[in-house]
Order: structure tokens, then sequence, then C-alpha cells
């Protein structure tokens, strides 16, 4: 889920982060709510942008359509996201409220129990990819009557899945790690001598898993990063930005930009961008969230 959209004027719409428990900060990312109410008619595009995470979304109330292929066409209720590497477009119907839960790659595939380059990088039902048995374990979750229970009952689902003992590489999960924590630079051999392999199987690993290679994983969470720089502060020179985060000039961070965003950074700093900045509401905590 991106943290941008475009308002509707006859639609009202909040969307809220939300910190994971201890037990899981190794696993999620964040937990998010999208909420909009309004008439019965669709709201104007939103767009989803790529985060560099893995993403299990569920619809708890209303409905959803994407535009794939050229044509709209209706998402379903329970679904997950690969590795996505393009923004999409939906649109939600005039009450919707939808949960989602963004997990870190190497742990959605332990939750999944899967390598994520079988996850369809924009999105597919739960029942496509896992049959009847997580969809109709995530129904507790259908139910819930706040945001404080819906959290708590995916986080049991998530810990569930967790303690059935799949486990992603050792591996790909340091890499991963070290490319989120540190990586603004990216280099072929500094990633082999870390993995203890040479490139040619560090290339297999990340897209035995991911189903991207290292670089295309790192052009994502290098974005997000500038993302996030851009949409929280206003930003002087995109050139010192474009520099600190390690590009090799601003034209080759506007186009990275645009590739991820669909609009080039300063676009969307202006205002000039064809959605709306929503400004994230982030809470550790969850005491009066309600969903009616």
């Amino acid at each position: 889920m991106s943290v941008s959209d475009r308002p509707s004027p006859l639609h009202a719409m909040v969307y809220r982060e939300h910190a994971p428990s201890e037990a899981l900060k190794g696993v999620v990312d964040r937990y998010w709510f999208f909420r909009c109410s309004g008439p019965d008619v669709e709201t104007t595009v939103q767009q989803c942008i790529p985060l560099g995470v893995s993403e299990l979304i569920v619809n708890l109330r209303g409905t959803t359509r994407a535009f794939m292929n050229g044509q709209w066409e209706r998402m379903p209720d329970t679904r997950v996201v690969g590795m996505q590497r393009e923004p999409l477009k939906w649109v939600a119907s005039g009450n919707c409220l939808m949960m989602g839960v963004r997990l870190l790659p190497e742990a959605a595939i332990e939750v999944f129990g899967a390598p994520l380059k079988v996850v369809d990088p924009m999105f597919m039902g739960t029942r496509d990819l896992f049959g009847p048995g997580l969809h109709q374990a995530l129904e507790p979750v259908v139910e819930a009557q706040d945001e404080a229970e819906a959290i708590a009952l995916m986080e049991d689902f998530l810990l569930q899945r967790m303690a059935r003992g799949t486990r992603s590489s050792v591996r790909l999960s340091s890499a991963m790690q070290q490319m989120r924590g540190h990586g603004l630079g990216f280099d072929h051999r500094t990633l082999g001598d870390k993995l203890f392999v040479c490139d040619r199987q560090a290339q297999r690993l990340f897209k035995e898993h991911l189903g991207l290679s290292p670089v295309a994983y790192h052009r994502i969470v290098r974005f997000r990063k500038a993302y996030e720089q851009a949409t929280e502060r206003t930003i002087e020179r995109w050139s010192d930005l474009a520099f600190d985060l390690g590009y090799a000039d601003q034209a080759h961070f506007n186009r990275d930009f645009k590739t991820f965003a669909g609009v080039t950074p300063g676009s969307l700093q202006e205002g000039k961008a064809p959605f709306y900045l929503l400004r994230r509401r982030f809470s550790e905590s969850l005491q009066g969230l309600f969903f009616l």
C-alpha cells in the first residue's frame, strides 16, 4: 500500500500505520489501515508504489479494483503482493476498510512457506496461492471490531505461521538486512564477500527466493529512502539527496524515482503529481482507534 493517493471530492479518507510488537519486529515492517467513507460510488484513482516489502492485504469492508492489462478488475478480498516493481492504480468502493501487513521479504518467505518469486508482484488471491487453508485462517481478522483487535489477531496468525518451521536462507536474510540498513551504495564484490559466494551464486540466490536480482532489490530499497525523505521534508537541492543516496547523478535519481513512483521527485513535492500526497498518521498506541 502506498502512503500516497489522490483525494476524492466525495469521500473522506484516512490512512494510518502502526508498528509491530517486539515479537514481530524482524518480521513486520508496518501494519496499515485505509478507510474511506462516502456515497456508494468508486473513489478517484489511487496508487500503490514499490516499497521493497511483500504484503498481505485484507478487505475488511467494501471492494477494490485494480487497473491490470488495460482493464479494471476486482481484487480478491484477501490477497498477497510479491516484490512490486512498478506503480499499481486502484479504486475502492464508497465505503471501504482495508488492513495491510508489510512483511520484510525474508520473513514473508517464512510466513507464506514459499519463495516470493511465485507470488505475483502486483497481487494474487490467497486461495490461488495457498488454497483455502490460509484464507480460512484469516477469517477471524475480518470479524475484528477495531484496529487493536485486528492487529492482535493478525499477530497470532503470523506467529503461528512463523512457528511452522519454514526458514528463508540465512545468507539471503543477511544480505537484505545489510542493504536496507547500510546499503545506499551497491557493489557486487562486497555483496559476494558478505555472502561468501561468487557473483553468479548471489544472483541465483536472490532470483530463486525473491524473483529479483540484487541490483533490482537495491534500487527499490534506495527509492524508498528517497521517497520517504521527499514526503517528510522539503528538499532544497535534489542533487544533494541523489549524492547522499549513492546515485551516479541527478538524472539517474530522477529516472529511478519516476520508474517506481510514476512521477519525478520535483513533481511530487510541488503537488503536480496525478495523485495527492496523503500524510501518514503513525501511531505506536492503539488506544481509541476504532473501525466504526
